[in-house]
């Protein structure tokens, strides 16, 4: 619950106005996070009032609250003041820093990307079919984003906090560099590309799987899983660790969908397709399995999804058929 919901429960239990589940619920809720403390007193109501005190002055001095206070409810605590002074420091204090911080998602639907800077000054740029989540107060409660598909960062220097983004595999950690990062969920390889600065990859569930990154270098992790993979042993994937060759005046070609431009090397049909979904925001059915046999490489800019089949075919004998958001492709 957040705080307003936590207020108006409390504001009803204070009062003598909460229903017997309201009552069992808001008395579990602070036995559940008063248990560090070791407090056992068996009156819950002088507590519940030290948080209400808590909660009510936090949120007057980050200006989210007027300063006022019910004349019934001071009455009340006038006699329970006694009582619940010492426990203001510790039950308050254990909701400040145990309230669930508020999170906030900006996404790009496929077809589109998106830009959003955070809070702590970072700027990302999100690819299409791509979200990104992360605390509205970043530096109280630390800079952690969670990616879900492809993102480029920009993250702002700040060697107190480090910067992590998490996904549903990995986890990158920075203090102030530019990188990007591309991890769908459905996509056989994850891509970490560094740009500029340092970081260091992890897998989440495996941590001791930790590779450091300098610019121009890019680490692919493939499921193992995936026809043909390979590469150092990393659990549920092989690690391969490549190099680019960055200047001045050029950018990783893994970045160029910043520029509107889809750049692909040496990729199958089906990978090519689920580039493409996202991209065109199409749904694109491969009916014969034969024409993976073909590996694409090229750019993208401007042209639309049938410009670009139509230079597909350039390369591989096939046909397509449209109907509406769906593109069927066969021999």
């Amino acid at each position: 619950m957040n705080d307003q919901q936590l207020l108006q429960l409390l504001d009803k239990y204070l009062g003598n106005a909460c229903t017997p589940e309201e009552k069992q619920a808001l008395e579990s809720w602070l036995e559940r996070y008063e248990s560090p403390f070791g407090n056992t007193a068996h009156d819950p109501t002088p507590r519940l009032a030290a948080v209400y005190t808590g909660i009510t002055a936090r949120l007057q001095g980050e200006g989210e609250m007027a300063p006022a206070t019910p004349l019934r409810r001071l009455r009340w605590w006038k006699a329970a003041v006694a009582a619940a002074v010492l426990l203001i420091a510790g039950a308050a204090a254990l909701w400040i820093v145990t309230r669930p911080a508020a999170m906030l998602t900006a996404s790009a639907p496929a077809g589109e990307s998106a830009f959003v800077e955070l809070p702590d000054g970072s700027r990302v740029w999100l690819n299409a079919a791509s979200s990104l989540e992360y605390m509205g107060n970043m530096s109280r409660h630390g800079r952690r984003v969670r990616l879900r598909g492809e993102g480029y960062f920009e993250v702002a220097a700040d060697q107190q906090h480090p910067f992590e983004v998490q996904t549903q595999d990995l986890s990158v950690q920075v203090l102030g560099t530019s990188f990007n990062l591309k991890a769908y969920d459905e996509d056989a390889q994850l891509e970490t590309t560094l740009v500029d600065g340092k970081v260091a990859v992890s897998l989440r569930n495996a941590p001791t799987r930790r590779q450091l990154l300098a610019p121009g270098q890019k680490l692919l992790l493939t499921r193992k899983n995936t026809a043909g993979a390979a590469g150092s042993d990393w659990g549920d994937f092989y690690a391969q660790l490549q190099y680019n060759t960055p200047t001045k005046d050029t950018i990783a070609s893994e970045t160029l969908w910043r520029k509107g431009r889809l750049q692909f090397r040496d990729q199958s049909f089906a990978e090519l397709a689920k580039t493409m979904e996202r991209w065109y925001n199409k749904r694109i059915i491969i009916a014969d399995a034969t024409l993976n046999d073909n590996r694409f490489s090229g750019e993208f800019r401007k042209e639309d999804i049938t410009q670009a089949l139509k230079a597909l075919q350039l390369i591989a004998n096939f046909t397509y058929d449209m109907r509406g958001d769906t593109v069927i492709i066969q021999q």
